[in-house]
């Protein structure tokens, strides 16, 4: 009941700062809440949105697999083989602190314009989290399992398909949710590298035809379709935690 009453007044917060902005904007260089209403509407009668959101979301899901999978790879490798991780340490630690946004310039130089260098950014921004918590899976689990499996002779394969990649499975999960919303958010800057398609070229047509209607309701759209990302990978978060046992 509480939860309802809350809700109730989020909606009353939400619709006050729409009338708000409404009334305030009027005369001003801001789109009123009808303008940006009719530019939601034109942009999804002509399909340019849907068409644009598909694309962003294809570009969204490549860049998160390739950036996981490498990611999970070698956190596994990193997080089984201390020594190897020591060597590379430097250089996981020196790139890690560089934003996606600082490599654009290079990312036209390697890749030129178009998909490979968004989903490079993508990728780079994804790699990084993910394969730290990775590592700090395979850290957290019990040496006792691995001195044992050791003991009975199990073979290196044999260790991270049934020790390794199941302890640190709460962790990669964790690290999902985390890259899944770092992608989103660098999706958009992956866009405006002379990309003819997707929401981030959305809001850099409307900046050229100085339509900010058209940029606010981009925005917003990207706004919106992050936060469903978010869910959708807490939902699968916390399936996982309860599968494997750590929600009590």
């Amino acid at each position: 009941m509480q939860k309802l009453v809350l809700y109730f007044l989020s909606g009353i917060v939400l619709v006050g700062f729409l009338f708000f902005w409404e009334v305030a904007t009027k005369d001003s260089n801001v789109p009123q809440v009808s303008e940006i209403w009719s530019c939601f509407i034109e942009l999804l009668e002509s399909g340019r949105l849907q068409t644009s959101i598909i694309d962003s979301l294809v570009r969204f899901c490549v860049g998160l697999i390739i950036g996981g999978i490498l990611a999970i790879f070698l956190g596994l490798f990193l997080g089984r083989f201390k020594s190897v991780q020591i060597v590379l340490e430097p250089f996981i630690q020196l790139l890690r602190p560089i934003s996606p946004i600082a490599w654009l310039p290079l990312v036209v130089l390697w890749f030129g314009i178009g998909e490979v260098g968004a989903i490079f950014v993508i990728c780079y921004a994804v790699f990084f989290p993910l394969l730290l918590l990775t590592i700090a899976g395979v850290r957290q689990i019990n040496p006792t399992l691995l001195v044992m499996a050791k003991n009975f002779q199990a073979s290196e394969g044999l260790i991270f398909r049934k020790i390794i990649i199941p302890g640190a499975f709460l962790h990669i999960s964790s690290g999902l949710k985390l890259a899944a919303s770092i992608a989103w958010i660098h999706l958009v800057a992956g866009e405006m590298l002379g990309i003819q398609s997707g929401l981030g070229y959305l809001i850099i047509d409307g900046r050229n035809l100085i339509r900010i209607d058209m940029v606010v309701v981009a925005m917003l759209v990207i706004g919106a379709l992050g936060f469903v990302i978010t869910m959708l990978f807490d939902f699968l978060e916390k399936w996982i935690q309860k599968r494997l046992g750590g929600l009590r």
